[in-house]
């Protein structure tokens, strides 16, 4: 049951996560995927984030203020637990209108 508190607690962070990436992208762009590491030696922690289109549109999109405040919001949390993740793949789809997302975690 902890478990299950722990991922209704997440999901609003991973959405922010979705949310931000949507936004970050053209509006030309139905898919989008975000690849993001971390590092982190105690004293500061770096984020790698690229953000591709699957469909192989051109355009160069660099990471928003609020993908960065999502990300952090994600690093906070899960420092709370005591894990923190390496690595996250976000990937988000618009199909006739609505958009999905999922999101990978890798430790």
């Amino acid at each position: 049951h902890r478990m299950d508190t722990w991922l209704e607690r997440q999901a609003p962070f991973d959405k922010a996560l979705a949310n931000a990436l949507i936004a970050a992208t053209p509006e030309t762009w139905a898919r989008a995927e975000v690849e993001v590491s971390r590092d982190d030696d105690g004293a500061t922690e770096e984020m790698s984030i690229v953000i591709t289109s699957p469909d192989g549109r051109p355009e160069v999109v660099s990471a928003t203020e609020d993908l960065f405040t999502a990300l952090y919001g994600l690093s906070d949390f899960f420092r709370e637990r005591g894990t923190v993740w390496s690595k996250i793949v976000c990937s988000v789809a618009e199909e006739a209108g609505d958009w999905t997302f999922k999101v990978r975690y890798e430790y």
